[in-house]
């Protein structure tokens, strides 16, 4: 018994709703994560092209150490989604069709419809 996404909440439980919402709330995280990664690496992938060999510049380990916090900003907003996205799954009642990726899955409940 497998139910396709319908985009509609209107079916789902109010415990369902409000894993929904957090799954939202999680994957905008996830995204606002993975821009301060990209950020983060663009920026000292500029000052390093500049830098001189040897001894790194206090700039640069700054760089570094913020590349390294939003890297794991990055994996904790993933693991938030894909738990949430879980819990969004076990409390509606679906089950995933096989070989899919629960993150995959879980786009098509939080795109809108067309």
């Amino acid at each position: 018994m497998t139910r396709q996404p319908s985009h509609s909440t209107a079916e789902l439980s109010p415990e369902a709703t409000a894993l929904l919402a957090q799954a939202q709330e999680a994957r905008a995280a996830m995204e606002r994560a993975a821009r301060d990664t990209t950020t983060a690496a663009d920026e000292l992938r500029r000052y390093a092209k500049f830098s001189k060999p040897g001894q790194p510049s206090a700039h640069i380990v700054q760089l570094r150490q913020k590349q390294a916090a939003a890297r794991i900003d990055s994996a904790r907003a993933r693991q938030a989604f894909l738990k949430a996205s879980q819990a969004f799954v076990h409390a509606a009642a679906l089950t995933l069709p096989p070989r899919t990726p629960l993150e995959t899955y879980m786009q098509q409940w939080l795109t809108p419809p067309l």
